[in-house]
């Protein structure tokens, strides 16, 4: 859509985000715009960010990256954002085809998407946690004055206010990355940099989505509010996680407690 703009409904189709946004009266971005990006770069499969908005940046070399992107335009319609997409018209058309009778909160998981999910604590919080029985969204622990930090980390890479209501699944070592910037008091993104793991909690994302507590935002998987670890397949901790005189860093924590979990499910990977 080269040299042209295009509106539908609260979709803005363009070539690129300009720092003047050519869509609102005074030419300023505020928190309801967001930025949904789709290109064919082999590099990468997305990623999030903001610039002048916040942004979810997607290859078509992503696994089911149809899904993907109209989970991201569901999601964010449900808190009334408007999305500019800067695609190609044939792209979207053709997600929005494969997405038919789908939602962010399908209670099924599709054939592209993980079976098992992480997410890691803090030791600090840990005992409430195993005391409490739930894992919290960061909005839930602030209220209850238990959090030291004014912001959750997210914050600092851009993420919409909404991401603080949802308790963040992940995999992978990103999981130890949020535990040691969170540590650190900035964003860390060094996996080989020493830091004090709390508990690493696998969730089978099949019954969460069956349960209806999944939820997709295009990038990420989440559960708002609260997350009972009572649907936790297990836990990795410095106590049952031999690190055999490794330092312990995001990268061998994660990678350890990954193998410790597989040999306690079996043939339940992650």
């Amino acid at each position: 859509m080269k040299g042209s703009e295009a509106k539908m409904g609260s979709l803005y189709f363009a070539d690129r985000v300009t720092k003047r946004n050519p869509y609102s009266e005074d030419g300023l971005y505020d928190e309801s715009w967001v930025e949904l990006s789709i290109d064919e770069c082999a590099e990468y499969e997305m990623f999030t960010g903001k610039t002048e908005i916040f942004g979810f940046k997607l290859s078509k070399h992503c696994n089911g990256w149809q899904f993907r992107a109209m989970d991201y335009i569901a999601y964010h319609h449900l808190y009334r954002r408007k999305v500019i997409i800067t695609a190609l018209p044939k792209d979207y058309e053709e997600a929005k085809a494969v997405y038919t009778g789908h939602s962010p909160f399908d209670r099924f998981l599709r054939p592209y998407e993980p079976k098992v999910l992480v997410h890691s604590t803090t030791p600090g919080a840990y005992p409430a946690i195993c005391r409490e029985g739930v894992l919290k969204s960061w909005q839930k622990v602030q209220a209850a004055n238990v959090v030291r930090e004014t912001a959750p980390i997210g914050l600092t890479l851009g993420d919409p206010a909404d991401f603080q209501e949802f308790v963040m699944l992940g995999s992978g070592v990103a999981p130890e990355i949020v535990v040691s910037s969170k540590q650190k008091g900035f964003v860390c993104m060094d996996s080989h940099c020493e830091y004090t793991p709390g508990g690493r909690f696998y969730f089978d994302v099949e019954q969460l989505a069956a349960d209806g507590l999944l939820v997709r935002d295009g990038c990420h998987y989440k559960v708002k509010d609260e997350l009972p670890i009572g649907h936790a397949l297990f836990c990795g901790t410095l106590q049952n996680v031999e690190m055999r005189g490794q330092a312990i860093t995001p990268d061998s924590f994660a990678q350890a407690a990954d193998q410790v979990f597989k040999r306690h499910m079996g043939s339940v990977g992650v």
